[in-house]
């Protein structure tokens, strides 16, 4: 039995690019063949609709039917934040050596920082651990809210709590009475 593969298209405005922090049209092409769940082949962020349309073309899709169902294309647009939210969270990276002699990680005591991209929401929050020779950037979220900036910050807390027990560092507190 041979499979139907099918275009689609989808369209929404006002979604917000973690990339630029800038609410703008959010658009994605993906397949669906009979009995499958769907696949993505792209999407984008524009300020214009006629931008995603134009990356849709390129996309190697030159048919496809446009869906309008703000349910679905809100479940693409989430999983796609969603799986960006996790791969920020777990990519931890060294930062270059020479970020230990530069301003202002030259002059920081060694510990955990949280770094804010700037004071207006959204915005990029970082968790940055300096030890004594070099500067790990531990996690980052885009956070749209105070809310989830104090969330972020939560979550570093308490990863970083059960890495310090775990080394040795910290001690579970006594709960004899």
């Amino acid at each position: 039995m041979a499979s139907s593969r099918q275009c689609y298209l989808g369209i929404v405005p006002h979604l917000l690019n973690p990339i630029h922090l800038a609410y703008e049209w959010f658009g994605v092409v993906w397949l669906e063949e009979e009995h499958q769940f769907p696949v993505i082949i792209g999407y984008w962020f524009a300020n214009e609709r006629t931008e995603i349309l134009e990356n849709a073309k390129l996309s190697g899709c030159s048919h496809w039917i446009e869906v309008c169902d703000h349910y679905i294309l809100m479940n693409m647009y989430q999983s796609i934040r969603k799986k960006q939210s996790d791969e920020d969270w777990n990519h931890r990276s060294r930062l270059s050596i020479r970020t230990m002699f530069k301003s202002p990680w030259k002059e920081a005591s060694p510990g955990l920082y949280i770094i804010k991209s700037r004071d207006t929401y959204p915005l990029h929050a970082s968790a940055v651990l300096k030890k004594k020779f070099f500067v790990w950037l531990e996690h980052a979220a885009v956070c749209e809210t105070e809310e989830e900036l104090r969330a972020f910050m939560g979550r570093v807390h308490a990863e970083h709590q059960d890495m310090a027990r775990k080394r040795g560092f910290l001690k579970k507190a006594d709960k004899s009475t």
